[in-house]
């Protein structure tokens, strides 16, 4: 995730400023799958995240990365679903590439992959969203579901 981010990123920043960011849309089970094989721990979660939203930066003159404490109320994926209720405190990571940064509502319902470290928990969401997916369709959530416990896990 780490080297799509700089990519993204990087291509940002050489397509000047008269270009769009163009972000190919993500299904919630191609997240899984790249979460499943990556370096990093993951957790996925649904539910919302609640943080004070004075902490967003200005649109106008955002930063690279912000980070902002949330809790986070609602389920965790296991072999069986979304079955284990979790309160948690997890660092929201909003990050931009150039000028288009990544926004997230709190008391919203998510579908989140979440990086999980030694220390924390951290939701890194970049401008595209790869990785997070506000209000997600009841098949969406089915489809995680059934990836988590062995099953086809093809996006369709």
């Amino acid at each position: 995730m780490k080297h799509l981010t700089a990519a993204v990123t990087a291509l940002a920043f050489a397509a000047g400023p008269a270009s769009a960011l163009s972000c190919l849309p993500t299904h919630p089970v191609a997240a899984f799958n790249a979460v499943a094989e990556a370096e990093e721990s993951f957790v996925v979660l649904r539910g919302e995240f609640d943080f004070d939203v004075s902490k967003v930066p200005d649109v106008n003159a955002p930063p690279l990365e912000v980070s902002i404490p949330t809790a986070f109320k609602g389920k965790l994926l296991t072999g069986e679903g979304f079955t284990d209720d979790v309160e948690v405190a997890v660092t929201l990571t909003l990050q931009c590439a150039g000028p288009w940064c990544a926004r997230v509502s709190p008391k919203t319902d998510y579908l989140a992959y979440v990086q999980q470290t030694e220390d924390e928990l951290i939701f890194n969401v970049g401008p595209c969203y790869a990785f997070a997916f506000a209000n997600p369709d009841e098949k969406y959530i089915k489809a995680v579901e059934q990836c988590a416990a062995g099953g086809d896990c093809e996006p369709k």
